[in-house]
């Protein structure tokens, strides 16, 4: 958000906080924004927690590897470390690195993957 429209997601998203039709939950270590309506908020939630549950994510040992790669680096594009475990025998995609990230609420200040 912040390269495409100029903002700092902190302070922007923050500014939210207290809106009334907007409902704040912290999950997984990241604050995310749901409705406030309960119907929608139900859906939201729910759609959040599918997407979750079903997100590609690598192996234990491509975790792993990726972990040490990422702590040993940590300034690598997403690409660059698929590129540098690829050399080492991983067949590890960015979005299973974003997945793996996501899913275990760690810090990765990049640019998710688009679309396959």
């Amino acid at each position: 958000m912040e390269e495409l429209l100029g903002l700092s997601p902190r302070s922007f998203l923050s500014s939210f906080r207290e809106h009334p039709d907007l409902r704040r939950e912290k999950q997984q270590g990241c604050f995310v924004y749901f409705s406030s309506d309960l119907t929608i908020y139900e859906r939201q939630k729910n759609q959040r927690l599918t997407m979750i549950r079903s997100a590609k994510l690598p192996s234990d040992i491509e975790a792993i590897a990726i972990l040490v790669e990422t702590i040993k680096d940590p300034d690598l594009e997403i690409e660059e470390l698929c590129t540098l475990l690829k050399n080492k025998k991983y067949d590890i995609t960015p979005e299973a690195v974003w997945n793996l990230f996501a899913y275990y609420g760690l810090s990765l200040k990049k640019t998710p993957p688009g679309p396959s």
